[in-house]
């Protein structure tokens, strides 16, 4: 028993001895120099500490170390490790805090001075030094129980808020100066008792720096001031801050943090003053001022925003909660809006008047649980016509009115509506729209209604007659789009396809004297007829290619005409098939007409037909038996003027007139040359009279 009580008291003097020689001896400390120096210079090629000297004894401490040569950190002085009590100074300069990466494993830059004391025991210690921390005039004073802080007074004077986020490694992205005050009589959060200020002046945002870290495209200075006054008490603070800048001013009045359960309670209000300014933050250009107000709640990982505006001369609420800074919750309603004053606050043209409210809510904002509803209205609302005609150059004259109403609800990555829009001239609705969230897709039907088209003249630029519906579908996805429609119409049907810029349109079995009451023309020929077109909205030129089947000709000047001068019922020709084909510039068609029944040919070249100024230009060739007219169509497609070039017509007579007269022409031709004319002269006579008509 003896020897194992020698052989442990042995073991524990050893192991005492080896702590000693290793901590309080000259080998000692050199060898913990040697591994400070190992472990801060370690992978770090341009950093060299060197430790020009460490002394630890149970009652001395002194370490000394350069960094670079143009960096230094002394701690000096006594302490006593029985006593559990120092009475230390230190004295630090770091040139640039990247070097000591390996020891803060913080990338910090930038550099770092300060000096002071500490002194005290395990029961009760202070420490008081200053710093030039970001070119600053900073002092700081901490007392410690136990280790723990107890009193707390920090002073810091026009510290550089770009030298600060140099020091934290960030861009330096804001400059300005930062003074601080914390004051704090008892850091016991149960017990807590200071005060906390903080001030920023001269703050200026640096465009270039913002614009490359956030994306943005900042062009005008952006100034701004801050102030923070905070008011510790125990388990609490209570907190005031004002943010005012030249883009925007966020004001808090009353910011309750409780310390314990670190829930949030605080009141709100944001002012823009001009929307303009942020169009460099939102990429889109702004009008007026904003301004919205209310209180918001945090806690654990959810944030809960209630508040108002009065933007668009109207009564905005709002009730948001968010989850892990994501919005789960929604709701919100917007009520007596201008129209006018949402368009203003857009940039956009005030081509609307009228008056709009929104409802709605959102029971889960993820969208692959997305539930929720949204009702939108415009009521009492017209169209500016000065404003309409001048930004999207139409002649608007008559008054337009219009109603909407949308209902949309939301569901997994979609949102579903129906649509409803009633207007002066015409009704549009759609009972199943769909834009799909993954694919930014919209998919929906429509239904247009315009029960009168003559509504439509100062639209189209063109008088129109009668009714139409169509009914269709709207297609866009990866910026494609496909707008399909269909309708009775004018005794057949009509469908159409637009592919993008491109637009393909058939008319099939329609009823041409249908046709023209609704183009508005004269009611010249009857049939029925199929169409195609194809056209390039961007080049604005296509081509249209009809044939009529077994048409007749209505009674008409033209027919009339064609009557008197073949002595020929025209009106009974019936033409099988008739040909048209027509190239389209703009709103000016150039046409080739041929079209044959078994005692007429008539044909048609080059004719225009100018939509936009309801005007003709035709020539007719026109073969009826064996008789050939030309006649001429111009003017108003309503009521063009038609004549005829009788010219072949009245040399056919007067050919004839002359071969029936030969004879007594022959006996005047003797009497007046006074001999008997031979036959090859009367002959050259009488076709010389022929000729002068030709």
């Amino acid at each position: 028993m003896k020897k194992i009580f020698l052989s442990l008291s042995l073991i524990i003097i050893l192991i005492l001895g080896s702590i000693y020689g290793l901590l309080f001896t000259k080998f000692g400390n050199n060898i913990v120099s040697s591994y400070i120096e190992e472990k801060v210079n370690l992978d770090q090629k341009d950093v060299k500490l060197k430790v020009n000297d460490f002394t630890l004894t149970l009652n001395y401490l002194n370490f000394d170390a350069w960094i670079n040569d143009n960096s230094k950190i002394n701690i000096s002085g006594d302490l006593s490790l029985f006593k559990k009590s120092v009475d230390l100074k230190y004295d630090i300069k770091i040139n640039d805090l990247s070097t000591l990466k390996n020891l803060t494993r913080q990338e910090f830059k930038g550099p770092f001075v300060t000096n002071g004391i500490f002194i005290g025991n395990e029961e009760e210690a202070i420490i008081q030094g200053t710093s030039d921390i970001a070119r600053s005039q900073t002092r700081y004073y901490f007392n410690l129980e136990d280790f723990e802080p107890r009193n707390i007074n920090i002073q810091v004077k026009n510290a550089k808020i770009e030298d600060l986020l140099t020091l934290l490694n960030k861009p330096i992205y804001a400059k300005g100066d930062l003074n601080v005050l914390a004051d704090i009589k008892n850091a016991n959060i149960s017990n807590l008792d200071g005060i906390f200020v903080s001030k920023i002046s001269n703050g200026k945002i640096d465009n270039e720096v913002m614009n490359k870290e956030f994306n943005q495209t900042l062009a005008s200075p952006i100034s701004f001031n801050g102030e923070m006054n905070a008011l510790l008490s125990p388990n609490k603070a209570e907190v005031k801050t004002n943010l005012t800048s030249s883009l925007i001013n966020i004001f808090m009045d009353k910011t309750v943090v409780n310390l314990l359960t670190n829930q949030i309670d605080s009141d709100y209000k944001i002012d823009i003053k001009n929307l303009n300014k942020i169009e460099g933050i939102i990429a889109k250009k702004l009008n007026g001022e904003f301004s919205t107000k209310g209180n918001l709640k945090a806690f654990d990982e959810t944030i809960k925003i209630e508040g108002d505006s009065n933007v668009f001369e109207s009564n905005v609420k709002y009730n948001t909660e968010l989850t892990n800074y994501k919005p789960s919750y929604i709701k919100f309603s917007v009520e007596n809006a201008k129209l006018e004053k949402f368009l203003q606050m857009l940039n956009e043209p005030i081509y609307a008047l009228g008056d709009f409210n929104i409802q709605g809510e959102i029971k889960n904002a993820n969208l692959d649980k997305l539930d929720g509803n949204i009702s939108s209205k415009i009521t009492n609302a017209s169209i500016v016509n000065e404003v309409t005609n001048t930004v999207f150059k139409q002649n608007l004259k008559e008054k337009i009115n219009f109603d909407l109403n949308i209902d949309t609800s939301l569901v997994p990555n979609q949102a579903v509506s129906k649509a409803n829009l009633q207007t002066t001239i015409g009704n549009l609705t759609s009972q199943n729209s769909v834009y799909t969230f993954t694919d930014d897709s919209f998919n929906s039907d429509y239904l247009l209604n315009i029960p009168a088209l003559e509504k439509l003249k100062d639209i189209l630029n063109m008088s129109l007659k009668g009714n139409i519906d169509i009914n269709g579908d709207i297609t866009n996805k990866e910026d494609s789009l496909l707008l399909t429609g269909k309708s009775n119409t004018l005794g057949g049907t009509f469908d159409f396809d637009l592919k993008n810029d491109k637009l393909n349109a058939n008319l099939k079995d329609i009823d041409v004297q249908e046709l023209s009451a609704m183009l508005d023309y004269s009611k010249i020929f009857d049939s029925k007829a199929n169409f195609t077109l194809d056209y390039d909205l961007l080049l604005k030129k296509g081509e249209l290619v009809g044939k009529l089947i077994n048409g007749h000709f209505l009674p008409n000047n033209f027919s009339l005409l064609l009557n008197q001068l073949g002595k020929f019922d025209l009106n009974k020709e019936v033409y099988e098939t008739l040909d048209i084909n027509s190239q389209i510039d703009n709103r000016i068609l150039t046409s080739d007409v041929i079209m044959k029944s078994a005692n007429t040919q008539i044909d048609i070249q080059d004719s225009i037909l100018d939509l936009e100024q309801k005007l003709i230009d035709a020539k007719i060739n026109a073969i009826v038996k064996d008789k050939k007219f030309i006649i001429d169509v111009k003017g108003e497609t309503s009521n063009p003027k038609i004549s005829l070039n009788a010219k072949d017509l009245l040399k056919e007579k007067i050919d004839k007139q002359l071969e029936k007269k030969r004879n007594k022409i022959e006996e005047k031709l003797n009497k007046a040359l006074g001999t008997k004319a031979e036959d090859e002269k009367a002959k050259e006579i009488i076709n010389n009279l022929k000729s002068i008509v030709k």
